[in-house]
């Protein structure tokens, strides 16, 4: 995604710095939720990068999302709210 450019990568952080992406931290609190997540996708499959953005999705009530994969719309959070991927907006 950042094409392993240290420009792009520092480009990138600069957006994180202005406010176009926000992060959450997770905690071993959240483990069974991500266990619980992954298990009912388990047919798709989802992974840990995709239960931890539906966790923090859940804890800030977040809409948006942003993934680099192709099939996160398939996801439903908590509420059974599909999210929006701004990546591919």
């Amino acid at each position: 995604m950042l094409d392993f450019s240290v420009r792009t990568q520092l480009n990138f952080l600069t957006w994180i710095e202005r406010g176009g992406l926000r992060l959450v931290e997770l905690s071993e609190s959240h483990v069974f939720r991500f266990t619980e997540l992954m298990e009912k996708f388990d047919d798709v499959p989802m992974d840990l990068a995709d239960a931890s953005l539906i966790v923090a999705s859940e804890l800030k009530n977040y809409t948006e999302v942003a993934s680099i994969d192709s099939d996160f719309y398939i996801y439903r959070d908590v509420r059974k709210r599909y999210l929006t991927n701004v990546f591919e907006v």
